[in-house]
């Protein structure tokens, strides 16, 4: 079983033409390795790629060759998730 922990999705979510890039924070990792982009095809949903933000280069690695193609699944999922529940709230205020 993979257990997927919470992370913060950081908002807004941006929508393009062929895809969604979701950015989130991963607290439990150390200060050079919590921010990420979760990047989705816009009608499948399927994750396409996955990087990491390197702060002491400056710049962004990707990371998607090096994880299971079962936890992208997972972690997916667990942001969609949070990303509707984010809709959901934004929508029920305004």
């Amino acid at each position: 079983m993979i257990v997927v922990q919470a992370f913060a999705v950081v908002h807004p979510i941006i929508e393009l033409d062929d895809c969604i890039i979701i950015e989130f924070l991963d607290e439990t990792e150390p200060e050079d390795s919590r921010k990420y982009r979760l990047f989705l095809k816009k009608h499948t949903l399927l994750v396409f790629k996955l990087i990491i933000f390197r702060p002491k280069v400056e710049s962004w690695q990707d990371i998607t060759s090096m994880i299971s193609p079962f936890y992208l699944a997972t972690l997916r999922t667990k942001l969609l998730e949070q990303t509707t529940d984010y809709i959901d709230k934004k929508d029920a205020i305004s």
